[in-house]
């Protein structure tokens, strides 16, 4: 299952759909160097054997090639010398290839992150959001399916289990990547000429006391296929480093550019709708803190929770009680002041029958005292307000993740404009023709239109853009005498300017492009160009705003209505 997530082979053969391509760049590159760490471990177990060959022939044959015992087949010999002879790593450098390739390749096949349910199924609920929202169905307008979607999106901005799976994957391939780095690179210094053995496994190729002298014919192949693997090896180190360090959140580095995009959204009160921390110090200090309380503090907490229920410890209906009591204590207490109070007063008449004129004055001046000391306690019982748990920093949700995963597969810009439909901000749809910027040049009878922000959204897409030349408007005017096609201004490239005749209606048909793509339609748009511009320049000199001829069109057609109707009349 890991290796048709990454390589995405149903979705290659048209069997899978309904899926994302969860795998970017970089898990590709993953597992693709992981797969030629294996090849190039068959290829030398291959070459080599299953053990490794070794020549032995006498000392003498090292200074002279005339001694008759040189020409004679010391196999037997060299076999007796191979366990004295041959080092650890000339014996199992081959072995050593293999066993990195399967654990490189084997961790794939852990369901950490790769091959996960749980972790399909988020991506899965995210596109069936996705799919509904770009499609337009007609499902969307309605209102329980829209609580539906929050619910959902309420799960993605809240968990973090993503972030966790993945960080705790490339950690581990990163740990496997620097082991097998290390003994391989430990393992081609000795197979060196350079006289470097750190761990002293090199021997002197001698046998039977100095008698025979050996040689291992592989060694150079060895050495050149240990300094391929370890380049290999680094380059998979360094692609497993930025992956885990995708995993801290950090906005706008590592890939996590869409954090800086989604702390920049605020609701319509103008306060933030995510919570995203920004302080690369704060992040990595979480980050740390979350780390350690994974290793120190959840064993332990996890033994606690095993403990009580092996033991079936529960709370008890002591317990319960207490708490019920405990959020009804204070209308307790003001019960307890009325029975008090109502038994002063029941005293105080009883004790009316000995000298009654004094006990009456006394009677009266003690009882509005004990009468209106609760009232003074009540009163100094201000409300105190209920504490709220802060919004908790969500660098580290599942629906960031999803999203700068699928950033690297999906164009940004759509990712932005689905933002604006899952949440109450202002999309590219609602920008309109600005008529009081928009303007006719009465020198060379050119309309430039220009059109309103959209907001956000719009200052998003062009900082995505800044590198392409931002947004753009295409359009045309359909008029009298056909499509007429826009020219670029030099102050602004989002005014189009077209050269119209005086006296003609047009209608002006626009959409917002980006990439080369059309990323939103706007509204059509009609005017109709005035007959005689002369009273309109004196007011407002060369260049006439487009919303003198809406005005004046307007009032001509709201004229020829009058005037038809008491013709009718």
């Amino acid at each position: 299952m890991a290796f048709l997530d990454i390589l995405n082979i149903p979705g290659l053969l048209g069997t899978d759909l309904h899926s994302f391509k969860r795998a970017n760049i970089y898990d590709k590159i993953d597992l693709g160097l992981a797969g030629v760490v294996g090849i190039i471990g068959v290829v030398v177990l291959i070459l080599n054997g299953f053990s490794t060959p070794i020549t032995c022939v006498p000392t003498s044959c090292e200074s002279s090639n005339t001694n008759p015992n040189c020409a004679l087949d010391w196999t037997y010999q060299s076999g007796l010398c191979k366990g004295e002879v041959q080092s650890f790593p000339d014996a199992s450098f081959h072995y050593l290839l293999v066993i990195f390739a399967l654990l490189l390749v084997g961790l794939l096949t852990v369901p950490i992150y790769w091959g996960s349910n749980a972790s399909k199924e988020l991506f899965d609920n995210f596109y069936y959001i996705w799919a509904k929202l770009k499609n337009g169905d007609e499902e969307c307008k309605d209102v329980e399916w829209k609580r539906r979607m929050h619910f959902v999106l309420d799960q993605l901005k809240s968990g973090n289990s993503l972030t966790t799976r993945y960080a705790l994957y490339h950690g581990v391939a990163l740990v496997l990547d620097l082991v097998a780095l290390v003994v391989v690179g430990l393992y081609t210094l000795n197979f060196t000429d350079l006289g470097l053995d750190p761990l002293g496994l090199a021997t002197d190729g001698s046998c039977s006391n100095g008698a025979f002298t050996c040689n291992i014919p592989n060694r150079n192949l060895f050495k050149w296929f240990g300094v391929l693997t370890s380049l290999v090896l680094v380059g998979k180190a360094i692609v497993n480093l930025k992956c885990l360090l995708f995993s801290l959140g950090l906005p706008g580095l590592f890939g996590r550019n869409f954090l800086i995009y989604a702390n920049q959204l605020n609701d319509n009160s103008g306060e933030g709708i995510y919570n995203i921390q920004t302080n690369p110090i704060m992040v990595l200090l979480h980050t740390l803190l979350v780390v350690l309380k994974l290793i120190f503090i959840a064993p332990i907490q996890w033994l606690v929770a095993f403990c009580k229920f092996y033991a079936r410890k529960t709370d008890g209906p002591k317990e319960i009680i207490k708490r019920l009591s405990a959020t009804n204590i204070r209308a307790e207490q003001k019960e307890t002041k009325k029975v008090e109070k109502e038994a002063k007063a029941l005293e105080t008449e009883a004790s009316g029958d000995d000298d009654a004129a004094v006990k009456k004055g006394d009677a009266k001046k003690e009882k509005p005292k004990e009468i209106e000391k609760p009232k003074e306690e009540e009163k100094k019982e201000e409300p105190v307000s209920t504490p709220l748990v802060a919004r908790p920093a969500q660098n580290w949700s599942d629906l960031f993740f999803i999203i700068d995963i699928l950033s690297y597969n999906i164009d940004q810009c759509d990712l932005i404009l689905f933002m604006t439909k899952i949440n109450p901000v202002p999309g590219l749809e609602n920008k309109k023709v600005n008529v009081d910027i928009s303007y006719l040049d009465t020198s060379n009878n050119t309309m430039v239109v220009s059109h309103t922000d959209a907001g956000v959204i719009e200052s998003l897409l062009d900082t995505e853009l800044a590198t392409e030349g931002g947004l753009q408007i295409v359009g045309w005017l359909e008029g009298p005498t056909g499509i007429m096609w826009s020219q670029r201004t030099k102050d602004s490239p989002k005014n189009l300017a077209f050269a119209v005749s005086l006296g003609s209606t047009y209608e002006l048909v626009s959409a917002v492009y980006g990439r080369g793509r059309m990323l939103a339609r706007l509204q059509n748009f009609t005017f109709q160009c005035p007959q005689d511009t002369k009273k309109q320049m004196k007011k407002y000199g060369q260049n006439i705003p487009l919303s003198a001829f809406i005005s004046q069109s307007l009032f001509q057609k709201f004229s020829s209505d009058q005037g038809s109707q008491q013709k009718n009349e």
